[in-house]
């Protein structure tokens, strides 16, 4: 019988360590950006000066403000702000801004080419930082 109880704890806890390793596993990316919110910070206070100067990325149909601090795009009826690895969005440039999963942002704003970011997350866009230093060896660390 006490065998028989150590079988069933012994498959809980690799249940339980499977689990773990799925949900690490879970922690997906979208685009090279990461999936979730749950641990999103407050939304930063944007400051812009006066209106907001949209200039237009060529080729899309995205605009960026120019005049903050902040990654802002302007998308159809949106804003959209990347702060500290987490999304915003808001209906006006002034806010209210709530945090986004980022497989709610659209595809165009993603794609932004790096100069036209403040502070891109990736030196670029997904996939092409690796490509053009594909030859680079990887720093160890956070990637």
């Amino acid at each position: 019988m006490a065998n028989n109880q150590r079988i069933k704890r012994m498959a809980l806890v690799l249940l339980i360590l499977g689990y773990a390793a799925a949900h690490e596993a879970a922690a997906e990316t979208y685009l090279g950006f990461t999936i979730g919110i749950g641990d999103a910070p407050p939304p930063p206070r944007l400051v812009v000066a006066g209106a907001p100067q949209l200039v237009v990325v060529p080729g899309t149909s995205v605009q960026v403000v120019g005049n903050t601090g902040y990654d802002v795009f302007a998308y159809r009826s949106s804003f959209y702000c990347y702060s500290s690895g987490f999304w915003y969005r808001a209906r006006s440039h002034d806010g209210p801004f709530m945090v986004v999963d980022v497989r709610s942002v659209p595809q165009p704003i993603l794609v932004v080419p790096a100069e036209h970011w403040k502070r891109h997350p990736h030196g670029g866009p997904p996939g092409q930082v690796k490509k053009s230093n594909g030859n680079n060896k990887k720093k160890k660390g956070r990637g």
